[in-house]
């Protein structure tokens, strides 16, 4: 949408609203103040000109041919686009923008005499091409659906076959309680840390430990302790506190992200 109808909505949807409200609207689509200004003076100027606005005192009110400026321009914006979607060689991919182009010219139309006109006239494109593109649907529907259950069939042979999977948990009081049960099933008398430099001599000195790395081993008996103070520690966004044990391994960030072997992994769901 251009400058010029750009303000004609705005003075459209505000009745009697000031050139300053104006200009506080624009300002920041320009470089400064000095160029906003500018621009919102000649434009006001041209469109009280050319009958588009009506200025009362200090306030500015839309005319109705500025209505229909702004009713012509949009329709034509919505034509002109479901034409652009329509031409494109991978529409198939974009059917959530036709279907909802579609259904706003034909919701419109009903209602909208000139622009059902302008539909029919200016439309490069014809049922048959939609009806084509229907047909390619149903296809890739077909497709989609076969290529679904063969998907079904390799996760479940994946599953069967152990590969890796993953699950989240949030940050919580609960989450350090699953954690500890789900480490006890291993039976383990250890577990094993990786951490970021920023945050080592912190770990280090809450739980003594006796590692000059941020990599290093720690007893079972401190894991509920270790997840609790690594929870309130504040870790930046590239941050993470790594903890493993036999084939798992624990990411605690924002969430906690586990990963490990399916039949390991499927006790925490």
């Amino acid at each position: 949408m251009t400058a010029r109808n750009s303000i004609l909505l705005m003075v459209k949807q505000s009745p009697g609203i000031t050139y300053n409200s104006l200009l506080g609207k624009i300002a920041s689509d320009f470089g400064s103040v000095n160029s906003a200004r500018a621009s919102l003076s000649r434009t006001l100027k041209d469109s009280v000109s050319f009958g588009l606005l009506k200025k009362k005192d200090n306030f500015y009110f839309i005319t109705d041919k500025g209505n229909s400026t702004i009713s012509f321009e949009m329709k034509n914006k919505l034509l002109m686009k479901l034409n652009s979607t329509m031409a494109s060689s991978k529409k198939i991919n974009e059917l959530d923008s036709i279907v909802e182009q579609l259904h706003n010219v034909i919701e419109r139309s009903k209602n909208d005499a000139d622009l059902l006109k302008a539909a029919k006239n200016s439309s490069t494109f014809f049922i048959s091409d939609l009806d084509k593109l229907n047909t390619k649907t149903n296809e890739k529907i077909k497709h989609l659906t076969y290529l679904s259950k063969i998907l079904s069939k390799q996760l479940t042979s994946l599953k069967e076959l152990n590969f890796n999977d993953s699950f989240s948990l949030p940050k919580e009081k609960n989450s350090v309680k699953k954690i500890v049960l789900f480490f006890s099933s291993f039976n383990l008398n250890e577990f094993f840390v990786e951490c970021p430099e920023s945050i080592f001599e912190l770990i280090s000195e809450k739980f003594s430990v006796k590692s000059k790395k941020p990599s290093f081993s720690m007893k079972k008996e401190s894991l509920k302790n270790f997840l609790e103070f690594v929870f309130s520690l504040k870790l930046n966004e590239d941050e993470s506190v790594k903890i493993y044990f036999s084939f798992i391994q624990i990411k605690l960030m924002e969430d906690i992200f586990i990963s490990g072997p399916f039949n390991e992994i499927k006790k925490l769901r």
